[in-house]
């Protein structure tokens, strides 16, 4: 992905439900933050729609077929990504297909109770607090 110190890169992550209260998470298999617990995302690639880029990003990094069911928020506090000025669309999705496959860019994965809490990585721990808030409101 590389640095891109002189302009904004805009982002997704996907915040995976069960259709309950759990939320599925990959351990990062690539740093920044390697080895902590992130939602699947990447880039938005010139072309496409933040909503595909949300939907391929999952298809590469897990292997999953997702749908989007709803908006958690827009991500873009100075400093939530080292490499950086990176702002991040964050989406809830459900699962439609597939079993979540280990890769390079996610070495693990699992999926977190309703209150259980992991060290993630970037703002990740927000967008879950987010995500969480917004399902009991």
């Amino acid at each position: 992905m590389g640095h891109h110190p002189d302009r904004v890169v805009l982002t997704v992550d996907a915040v995976i439900t069960d259709g309950e209260c759990r939320v599925l998470v990959m351990e990062r298999g690539t740093d920044p933050f390697r080895g902590t617990w992130v939602f699947p995302g990447g880039l938005v690639d010139p072309g496409e729609t933040v909503e595909q880029a949300c939907i391929r990003e999952v298809r590469e990094e897990l292997g999953l077929e997702v749908k989007l069911t709803g908006l958690i928020g827009i991500y873009s506090e100075p400093g939530r990504d080292p490499r950086g000025s990176f702002v991040s669309i964050a989406y809830r999705a459900e699962v439609v297909c597939g079993i979540p496959t280990v890769t390079a860019e996610a070495r693990a994965h699992r999926w977190l109770d309703p209150d259980e809490v992991v060290p993630m990585g970037f703002d990740h721990a927000r967008i879950l607090a987010d995500h969480r808030a917004q399902i009991r409101a």
